[in-house]
């Protein structure tokens, strides 16, 4: 989960803002729950023909109340800014900041057949003990696995599938040399 460093920079400068880190990520989470119903109103936004008063007025008008004046005042700088089609990823940036700070790793698995509770739980708690953090699990089932699971999480990849280690045989194979001139009778 690695972004670059518009995201990074504007997701720290907001944590560092905001006095209670939850509250702005559930705020965060609520503006993208709005745009991703109604992608016409995060394309307004984004429209080069559309004076940046009018977006202002838009942004005040749509949030103003519902979100923390912290909240509101950082949309209005991201759009000054030309950032706001950033949103989505500042947005996991800020989780993965806030995840950091409390000591959590936020990682993905792709599994297949899907896992159920009690073997995420398993998992989590293997996690945990090899890295020293508590992990949150986001499982998503992948049938291109053919079986077992891949976890994902910063820049690290814990891959247990059955594609990849039918990969690595037909790799040996393909790298065995075979004896030439050998021919085999009964």
């Amino acid at each position: 989960m690695s972004y670059s460093a518009i995201p990074k920079t504007y997701a720290a400068a907001f944590a560092g803002a905001s006095s209670s880190l939850e509250e702005a990520e559930q705020e965060l989470d609520s503006v993208l729950q709005i745009l991703n119903i109604e992608p016409q109103f995060g394309d307004f936004f984004e429209t080069p023909s559309v004076a940046r008063e009018d977006k202002e007025k838009v942004l005040a008008k749509t949030f103003q109340g519902k979100v923390s004046e912290i909240t509101l005042n950082f949309l209005q700088v991201l759009l000054a800014r030309g950032r706001f089609s950033f949103l989505p990823e500042i947005h996991e940036a800020f989780k993965e900041e806030l995840d950091r700070k409390a000591g959590r790793i936020r990682a993905k698995v792709n599994s297949y057949p899907a896992l159920d509770e009690s073997q995420l739980a398993k998992l989590r708690d293997l996690l945990k003990e090899k890295f020293k953090s508590d992990f949150i699990l986001e499982a998503k089932e992948d049938p291109s696995l053919i079986g077992g699971f891949v976890v994902r999480f910063h820049d690290l990849a814990i891959d247990s599938s059955m594609k990849s280690q039918l990969k690595k045989v037909r790799q040996a194979l393909l790298e065995s040399k075979l004896p030439v001139g050998v021919v085999y009778e009964n």
